[in-house]
């Protein structure tokens, strides 16, 4: 296999009958083989029955969290390269493409809203959120990114089998990143075009999503020993 697609979902049924065919088609065009792996998080709606509709593997989530989704998806990939990416159609498909191109320069592919070239279109208090976390963590560690919260990302699967990860939120986003440059592998960042979610609403609760930032910044913290 050399493309596994990895998507953490809940209740994005109406999304994903948009989502799935175009990411087909991308992944069709640019890989030899591929799968799409669903890791629902206890979805009530229609997620799971249209996922495996259109021909992606859904498996329950074991543990809480977006972290512990992106392990099972982890674990479950057989690609040799796996591309992490939201349900909702904020990350659209004709991107991948740009980031398939740039697998041979880094193990890690950042589609980045904070480079010269990306832009996002977020509210203006996730906005402010989001800005202020990459700032937090990349002047607090001593990282060269801009955008370390992004989710749509490309990987070796090789250095996924290298890392262990503990975060079971959104900051497993950036322990990846943090113990991978840690580790020696390069990562680079190409610019993206962030889109609304098509439908349906955020499930990021932002009191807990800060929490665990501060945990994690406190561990990486140790493991950068600044």
């Amino acid at each position: 296999m050399q493309l596994s697609i990895v998507i953490p979902v809940m209740n994005e049924g109406a999304n994903l009958k948009e989502l799935l065919p175009g990411l087909h088609d991308i992944a069709s065009r640019i890989a030899h083989d591929h799968e799409i792996v669903l890791i629902d998080g206890g979805s009530v709606d229609n997620t799971c029955q249209v996922g495996q509709d259109n021909g992606a593997c859904v498996i329950r989530q074991s543990g809480r969290g977006y972290g512990a989704a992106l392990r099972d998806g982890f674990s479950a990939a057989h690609g040799e390269y796996v591309l992490t990416l939201d349900g909702d159609m904020s990350h659209r498909p004709d991107f991948i493409p740009d980031m398939w191109d740039k697998r041979n320069a880094a193990e890690i592919v950042i589609a980045s809203r904070y480079i010269t070239g990306g832009s996002t279109e977020m509210t203006k208090m996730r906005r402010l959120l989001s800005r202020a976390l990459n700032k937090f963590f990349t002047l607090g560690l001593s990282l060269p990114f801009r955008d370390i919260s992004s989710g749509f990302r490309l990987y070796h699967a090789s250095l996924l089998k290298d890392i262990n990860l503990e975060s079971s939120d959104f900051d497993v986003l950036e322990e990846i990143l943090i113990k991978s440059y840690t580790k020696g592998y390069k990562i680079v960042e190409v610019p993206f075009h962030y889109a609304q979610r098509k439908n349906g609403s955020s499930h990021v609760n932002l009191l807990m999503f800060g929490v665990s930032y501060l945990k994690t910044f406190k561990r990486m913290r140790r493991l950068r020993r600044i």
